[in-house]
């Protein structure tokens, strides 16, 4: 409002002059502007009435009524037309103009056969308007309802003595004595919000129980639901207590009162994935983002509360719109949130996934070996085994590229090169232990075949395969293999022997084949003992038969090849 002329003299025109004379030079003004009102009529009426009513119950040098004629001139000086029905901000401007120390503010509307007047007295407190509300007022016309306004209105002006007196011990830090003067505000007038707000800020300065400042914020909301001081600090004092329902309740009202405060929406959200109140979390961002469109922070924030919700091919879909509105945010952490979402909730977005991240983060190897799994899985063993070499060559010691080699070769049936693999893996370094499993794989079927088969060509194949295995990764597994297949080729050689022999007359031409098979039993011998003791708990039971059969062939084999003088 621009600036008006300074203050008239008090009473012209048809305004009766109020009584006592001329306001003492410490009177406080109160300025009673035309209402707030559904008919401009009724806002002029209802304020006409409140302040004559005002003016002829109050001496001028107790409470000074300015009056109608200054009020519109400076209005009208100011360039607003006039009764005119004033913001908040725009009254208090005019108060100052005025040198009042109070305001009326009111709202003015018919309420059946009569007048509804919802009013509050306003003051400035430093740079801060305070307000303290007054009951409503019904009344059977603006007369009826003024007299009722007149009432509270002269009750609150009560408490705002000690009020002042706990302001100005605020300012100096007493903040007991501030508290005292709260009570004795609020013993004045028992509705006092603005005792109340002063013993809150009392309370909270002086850094009281969360309880207390409960107490004292619950207080002023009986009486003022929409106070925001003391709806913040009661937020605050029911998150401290870890009440949270009750703390969610009590945000909601502010944001109602605040749409635009992102940071407490933020803290809301917050508060609600914490209580797994997650559909009321989304319901509050997609609130925001229909009034801010395209918002990263807010998208970026919808993205974590929906995984955190398990909503995970929601959550991918929010993933990729966040990457285009802001590519700064795809980081290592959101590959690894995705891809997590993906395996949890969207198998075949996986794969796509590994590749986006591996192409971002050439050098992260578990993207890569996500990407060998994938094309595993969907049985592309080619390109499989194209990523997991690539994986085995930015750290040649892990052993998981490996391990993806070895049993993508082993899918292709190409044992020598899962042997090849497993060389090269454990000259760069890769433990011993972890090649073992997959190796394994490779002498597991050469054993199976022999087994059924039961020739002399396939186990001597399995123990080929077994021995280079166990060079590798020497483990009682293998061993035991090594040994079986020993056993096994020893076994055979001496059932030839035995059929060749002939119950003691072998054929001359004999003799030659069964020296041979003797050999046979003697090279494998040693070999069969050794790793099937070393193997055997593998498998106890079948170590312990072959190894109690073994000095018996042995001995036969030793004498049979003196006897027939072998060489």
């Amino acid at each position: 409002m621009a600036a008006a002329p300074a203050l008239a003299q008090p009473r012209v025109n048809q305004e009766p002059p109020q009584r006592g004379g001329q306001p003492k030079q410490d009177t406080p003004y109160i300025i009673i502007a035309t209402f707030r009102s559904d008919t401009k009529q009724l806002g002029v009426e209802a304020a006409d009435e409140t302040r004559k009513r005002v003016a002829s119950e109050h001496s001028a040098q107790e409470l000074f009524v300015v009056t109608k004629h200054n009020i519109n001139a400076t209005l009208s000086a100011s360039g607003y037309s006039p009764d005119s029905a004033l913001s908040v901000n725009d009254i208090m401007e005019l108060s100052k103009q005025l040198h009042g120390e109070y305001v009326l503010d009111a709202t003015a509307n018919k309420s059946g056969n009569g007048v509804r007047i919802d009013s509050r007295l306003m003051m400035r407190t430093a740079n801060v308007t305070m307000t303290q509300p007054l009951p409503v007022a019904n009344g059977k016309d603006a007369g009826d309802a003024a007299k009722m306004v007149e009432r509270s209105l002269t009750e609150a002006i009560k408490g705002i003595a000690p009020y002042r007196l706990c302001i100005a011990d605020l300012r100096a830090q007493k903040w007991d004595q501030a508290a005292k003067d709260a009570a004795a505000g609020i013993a004045a007038y028992p509705n006092s919000t603005l005792s109340r707000v002063c013993l809150l800020n009392a309370v909270t300065a002086s850094k009281g129980s969360p309880d207390s400042v409960i107490a004292v914020a619950t207080g002023i909301i009986a009486i003022d639901s929409t106070n925001t001081l003391a709806l913040g600090n009661l937020f605050e004092a029911l998150v401290t207590k870890n009440e949270t329902k009750k703390a969610l309740d009590v945000g909601m009202k502010m944001l109602a009162l605040d749409p635009n405060n992102r940071e407490l929406a933020k803290r809301l959200v917050q508060l609600y994935v914490n209580d797994s109140q997650y559909d009321k979390a989304l319901a509050l961002i997609d609130g925001l983002l229909k009034e801010n469109p395209g918002d990263a922070e807010l998208v970026s924030t919808k993205w974590k509360v929906l995984l955190a919700a398990g909503k995970f091919k929601e959550a991918i879909a929010v993933g990729e719109e966040l990457a285009k509105l802001d590519p700064a945010q795809v980081n290592l952490d959101y590959y690894n949130r995705m891809i997590g979402a993906a395996q949890k909730g969207d198998s075949a977005s996986v794969l796509r996934l590994a590749e986006a991240a591996a192409a971002k983060f050439p050098k992260e190897i578990s993207f890569i070996n996500l990407v060998t799994q994938g094309y595993a899985k969907s049985g592309q063993l080619s390109k499989a085994l194209e990523w997991g070499r690539k994986a085995s060559q930015i750290d040649p010691k892990d052993p998981t590229p490996w391990q993806f080699i070895l049993a993508i070769q082993n899918q292709m049936h190409q044992p020598d090169s899962m042997v090849a693999s497993a060389r090269e893996a454990a000259k760069a370094g890769v433990p011993k232990d972890s090649l073992s499993s997959a190796l394994v794989g490779v002498v597991g079927p050469a054993i199976n075949k022999a087994t059924a088969s039961k020739d002399r060509a396939d186990w001597q194949a399995a123990l080929s395969t077994a021995q280079v295995v166990d060079e590798i990764v020497g483990t009682p597994q293998t061993k035991y293999f090594v040994g079986v297949s020993a056993y096994s080729i020893m076994g055979d050689a001496a059932q030839n022997v035995q059929k060749l022999y002939n119950s003691g007359k072998p054929a001359k031409g004999d003799i030659p084949k069964m020296c041979e098979e003797l050999k046979v039993i003697d090279d494998n011998a040693a070999v069969a003992a050794t790793n099937l003791t070393a193997g055997g708990k593998t498998d106890p039971k079948t170590a312990g038969e072959l190894l109690g059969n073994l000095p018996a062939i042995t001995q036969f084999a030793t004498q049979l090849k003196a006897a027939l003088k072998c060489k």
